[in-house]
């Protein structure tokens, strides 16, 4: 029998590799438990990616391990040590000692003249070299500066960043066409055992349903959201129905709301408890005059959470708001689904959040 190495010396990959294969699962099953993909397993395993903070903490609860236990902690490490030694390279070149130049009294006119020739020649190299390091250490810098400021500055030049919904504050910290996969948000991509799909496309984000009697989410799985603002554009291309996720506090047990929109004009909206929409508790059903009724037309639909109080816009016009503290932050996502109809599909595209 082969001998399994000690826990606390497997690397990150191999413990993920053994604990998935100790508890059965494939590399599906284990993107299903903590609501990422196949694909995204399949690199942690290769040992070519390492999970963000939040998956990692899905990955410690859903095996019921720590970050040591697991070996993320020592991978961490690794990158922190070889970004420091990195660092400590470029310092090192920095602060090399200048080149010692004799006194031109000791030497000849010729030897002066030579040496002259290669201090210059060294030192115009050696000012290159710094001028090089000086410019990656610049773009880093402000590559940084865009990444922290993306928000505010989207906010000045983009005249898109004002949100158009009442109070109209926030920030946009989302600005998303939705035309392919953006690792910010990760939304959900591929086709599950029973064919549902989310797939991007030069149209945008498709969600497909080929089952009558069912909706297919497709969650953003890296956000999430307290108090926010999120507005998406969608067009029913075949069903019943299309709509929105939000607060979605936990995508895998099914704890969200979603705000279901029919081509006729009515719209349900539901806090999920489970996947069986048997026990979801219907919130909020009518009717409206402002969504573009049939199939293959666009709307624009959205929601303010603010605390406990929901409101709900379609074409940016209020057709409802209520209260209900539930559910208190979480990922946002898109569905389509039908009753009686079958297959379903919408297309989502330019979703956008604003946070307070």
């Amino acid at each position: 029998m082969e001998q399994q190495k000690p826990l606390k010396k497997r690397t990150f990959p191999e413990q993920l590799k053994y604990q998935r294969e100790l508890r059965g699962w494939s590399q599906a099953k284990m993107a299903e438990e903590i609501g990422a993909t196949p694909n995204r397993i399949s690199s942690w395993e290769r040992g070519i990616a390492l999970p963000g903070a939040y998956l990692r903490e899905q990955l410690c609860l859903r095996l019921d391990m720590n970050a040591q236990e697991l070996g993320l902690l020592a991978m961490i490490e690794e990158d922190l040590s070889a970004a420091s030694e990195s660092v400590s390279s470029v310092q090192q070149q920095m602060l090399a000692p200048p080149i010692d130049i004799p006194d031109p009294s000791e030497v000849s006119q010729k030897q002066l003249s030579d040496r002259a020739s290669a201090s210059h020649s060294v030192g115009v190299k050696r000012i290159s070299r710094l001028r090089a390091i000086l410019t990656v250490v610049i773009v880093l810098l402000v590559s940084l500066l865009i990444i922290v400021w993306s928000g505010p500055l989207n906010a000045i030049f983009n005249p898109n960043a004002t949100n158009p919904y009442p109070p109209h504050s926030g920030q946009l910290i989302l600005n998303d066409t939705l035309q392919n996969q953006n690792n910010t948000e990760n939304w959900q991509e591929g086709t599950n055992s029973q064919q549902a799909s989310c797939i991007f496309e030069a149209q945008g984000y498709v969600a497909f349903q080929p089952h009558a009697g069912y909706f297919h989410a497709c969650i953003a799985q890296k956000t999430d959201y307290t108090n926010f603002t999120y507005e998406v554009a969608m067009t029913i291309e075949q069903g019943e129905f299309g709509g929105i996720i939000f607060r979605s506090e936990n995508s895998v047990d099914s704890h969200y709301y979603i705000f279901r929109i029919h081509t006729d004009g009515s719209y349900w909206l539901y806090r999920f408890v489970d996947s069986n929409i048997e026990h979801a508790i219907l919130l909020q059903h009518s009717t409206t005059q402002v969504f573009n009724t049939g199939l293959g037309k666009g709307n624009v639909i959205a929601v303010s959470a603010q605390s406990s109080t929901l409101t709900f816009y379609i074409n940016r016009q209020q057709v409802c708001a209520l209260q209900d503290a539930a559910y208190t932050h979480g990922q946002i996502g898109v569905f389509a689904g039908s009753l009686e109809q079958a297959p379903s599909q919408a297309i989502f595209k330019d979703a956008k959040v604003w946070t307070r």
